[in-house]
């Protein structure tokens, strides 16, 4: 509801891609340090959209 305050009716979208885990080491395809696992799947999405 925040956000409809800025927006008006710009037609938008609220993507929370904050990493969602912390990996302390690598670990296949996982990197060490923050996973942004959401960021993974926002990428494929986007790339099966184009």
């Amino acid at each position: 509801a925040f956000l409809w305050e800025f927006v008006g009716k710009t037609p938008w979208a609220h993507l929370d891609i904050a990493g969602t885990a912390f990996s302390s080491e690598d670990k296949g395809w996982i990197s060490k340090g923050g996973t942004g696992v959401p960021v993974r799947a926002l990428v494929h999405f986007l790339q099966h959209l184009a």
